[in-house]
């Protein structure tokens, strides 16, 4: 048992609120990891307002890495004192699992949305207010959290760990989508829809695959001129009522690939609308759920592809640390879209992500920031 203090999501739309809690000991094939960093994601807000997940009160964050500091009796591969990025959980034994598809595990449910553990026991102790945990296999908004040896990928212990938080969700799901579910050949050409987070790892990713066109697509001009530090060839404000027509006239007919990472239905169907026939689209944007996308017929029989792809269709062991040397190689500088902020200012953070003002907000661990968090508390009670 650890005493750990963990950012809860109690209300929709609400602060955060921080709390001193109890977690429990790993069992079996869980690690204990002390959280270093963690990056905070779109879908962590889709959980605090109650659209996704396990129901209020309960612990949001699934982009943690940290030191594993106590292992369950089956754990093989990992030992106390390995640095680790935490990913999506799977199970590791179901058909997809094994087919090497473990974002599509067939028990994702149980591995990543029920707020227990995936033995269904509860990871917080002495508990009495039923707070929800392991959110996507971790619950990283808190100094301390159960995960798994299936979704903890071992990084270097001379990589900055607050700088890899993204890669276990964000820059996983915009490269992974280039690199295992696309896979351009040199020269082909890409449209990606969105310049957060997961459209600029697609940006770099195709970068890395030497596509000849790269088409960014956004309303902020910053992005927009971020993204062409960072590989775009060519740039396009979302507000032109052109974008389509634009696209097929850099691209000589229509971009083999394209990608949304907005999630807005006249944005995807102006994902599909750019590509060629026979082009590649994946949507990843997912602003609410229960959506439904009029797409026209005769956009689809010219052979045309349209396919979703969870976090990157990544197998986190082998990807993570794939992202890792990319970066050290100097092709894929993920941390150029990183802000920092201490554990205390996490809700400053979401703040500043929701408006906008920055790409990717990463919190960091301080071990002795108990009486920072106190000053919040206080700062808060007088308000």
């Amino acid at each position: 048992m650890v005493k750990i203090t963990a950012a809860v999501a109690a209300k929709p739309k609400a602060p955060l609120e921080f709390r001193e809690l109890e977690l429990a000991d790993p069992e079996g094939n869980e690690i204990l990891v002390r959280t270093v960093a963690t990056g905070i994601c779109h879908t962590d807000l889709l959980l605090r307002d109650g659209i996704f997940g396990p129901p209020a009160p309960v612990i949001p964050g699934h982009e943690g890495v940290g030191i594993v500091e106590a292992i369950g009796a089956d754990v093989q591969g990992l030992r106390v004192g390995d640095h680790v990025a935490l990913s999506q959980s799977s199970c590791g034994f179901c058909g997809d699992c094994r087919r090497s598809h473990p974002m599509n595990c067939q028990n994702y449910t149980q591995y990543n949305l029920t707020g227990l553990r995936p033995n269904g026991k509860k990871a917080l102790l002495c508990d009495e207010v039923g707070i929800g945990s392991n959110f996507v296999g971790q619950s990283s908004f808190a100094t301390h959290v159960l995960a798994t040896e299936n979704n903890a990928a071992q990084l270097p212990k001379d990589f900055d760990l607050t700088n890899a938080a993204p890669l276990g969700c964000g820059m996983a799901t915009g490269a992974g989508t280039v690199i295992n579910a696309m896979k351009p050949e040199i020269g082909q050409t890409i449209a990606v829809f969105g310049a957060g987070a997961v459209g600029m790892a697609a940006v770099m990713a195709a970068k890395v695959r030497r596509c000849s066109k790269i088409i960014i697509i956004d309303l902020n001009e910053q992005r927009l001129a971020m993204a062409e530090t960072l590989g775009a060839t060519h740039a396009i404000n979302g507000r032109d009522p052109d974008v389509v027509e634009q696209i097929h006239a850099l691209t000589g007919g229509g971009a083999d690939f394209a990608i949304d990472a907005v999630g807005i239905v006249p944005v995807i169907l102006n994902t599909i609308k750019c590509t060629r026939a026979g082009g590649h689209v994946v949507l990843l944007g997912l602003d609410a759920l229960g959506k439904d996308i009029p797409i026209p017929l005769d956009l689809m029989v010219f052979n045309r592809k349209i396919q979703g792809a969870i976090l990157g269709d990544q197998i986190p062991q082998l990807f993570i640390p794939q992202l890792v040397e990319l970066n050290q190689a100097g092709l894929f500088p993920f941390q150029k879209l990183i802000t920092k902020y201490p554990f205390e200012k996490i809700n400053e953070a979401i703040a500043d992500a929701e408006a906008g003002r920055v790409i990717k907000p990463v919190i960091v661990f301080n071990r002795s920031f108990p009486h920072a968090i106190e000053q919040v508390r206080r700062t808060a009670s007088h308000r």
